[in-house]
């Protein structure tokens, strides 16, 4: 409250505020957080229907993004991507133009916080004097910038994603079709974002249970079919499938022992294929950090450059020659790339969200 007013407030004063702001919407909101995955999934086949969502249930997707957009600190994992973070900006500019009733106290000054400076435009503004235009240019200017391949080195205003969670919590919109309008050309992003969310959060996929946990009869469930495998210069990627859409990678390594090297779950899979597509081959010597793996370029035994591959939860080390380490980056393109593979990839994405 204190950042929001710019004032010192007392625990009563907080706590009559609280009391007299306890709008219907605000009780929805809490009930929908008690069972948060049901919410969620119900949620999101409302919007899938395109049936009109309430403020709160915005809200509750919107209090997720924040969840998801500033999870996983300190690995490579904690930056969602440009893309996304200007589709929730545009989501939050959306919704910042549907109509509303007056704030008894303006939020302006307090979303131009999380965003990067403007200049002496509003930088030298007194709190109250920062206006509707300032917020809606400062906003727009941040999406062209996420959006310009050239400012790829910028820093991303990974706390902007707060605003929209606190412009549906902290305001009341006055037509609940149009701030539907506003917002329901960006729910896929915002979904995406809320599902990592959730995984951050409570550690498992937003997924309905299998039908023969519900009670359904076990001959209704569809069938999985095997996914290919593939090979790129003695090297063999294997990805057989277990529950629904999981599938776990097996890569095979070239040598009489053939040994095998598992990818369990949607997290590491994606971080993996993350690493392999972001580490930077070009240093003598440089570090990518995840939160399963880490990567190091390095002079290897045989005096050749190469890769130092590190599981961080279980100690296994492997050393990749650069010509190896692009070899498995070819077999990874070129299974994701198989319509199978991307089919059950892009079902999983939702479960997890972006990670």
């Amino acid at each position: 409250m204190a950042l929001k007013t710019g004032q010192a407030v007392s625990t009563s004063e907080a706590a009559k505020q609280l009391l007299e702001s306890a709008r219907d919407d605000r009780v929805e909101m809490l009930g929908l957080l008690l069972e948060p995955t049901a919410s969620l999934l119900k949620l999101r086949k409302k919007l899938e229907a395109r049936l009109t969502l309430s403020q709160a249930e915005w809200t509750v997707l919107a209090y997720y993004c924040t969840l998801g957009a500033e999870a996983f600190v300190g690995t490579e994992q904690a930056m969602i991507s440009r893309e996304s973070l200007a589709e929730l900006l545009e989501a939050f500019l959306a919704a910042y133009e549907t109509p509303r009733r007056k704030a008894r106290v303006s939020l302006d000054w307090v979303y131009l916080q999380t965003l990067p400076a403007d200049e002496k435009r509003t930088r030298d503004k007194e709190q109250e004097e920062v206006t509707y235009d300032d917020v809606r240019r400062v906003v727009t200017r941040t999406v062209q910038m996420l959006r310009n391949p050239a400012a790829d080195n910028q820093r991303r205003p990974i706390l902007a994603v707060r605003n929209l969670y606190m412009l549906l919590d902290d305001e009341k919109f006055t037509n609940a079709e149009k701030l539907n309008d506003a917002l329901w050309p960006h729910w896929k992003a915002l979904w995406k974002v809320a599902a990592r969310g959730h995984y951050a959060t409570h550690k498992k996929p937003l997924r309905e249970k299998p039908r023969m946990e519900s009670g359904g009869d076990e001959f209704e469930e569809r069938i999985a079919y095997r996914l290919p495998s593939f090979e790129e210069g003695g090297y063999r990627l294997e990805l057989p499938r277990w529950e629904g859409n999981e599938f776990t990678p097996h890569l095979a390594f070239p040598g009489p022992l053939l040994p095998r090297y598992p990818l369990p779950g949607y997290p590491r899979i994606a971080e993996f294929r993350r690493m392999l597509e972001s580490l930077d081959l070009e240093p003598a010597t440089t570090q990518w950090k995840g939160y399963y793996f880490m990567a190091v370029t390095r002079i290897l035994d045989n005096d050749q450059r190469g890769v130092m591959l590190f599981s961080r939860d279980n100690g296994i080390a492997f050393s990749f020659p650069i010509d190896d380490w692009k070899m498995l980056q070819s077999l990874f393109r070129r299974a994701w790339q198989s319509p199978e593979v991307a089919v059950a990839w892009d079902i999983l994405s939702y479960e997890y969200g972006e990670l």
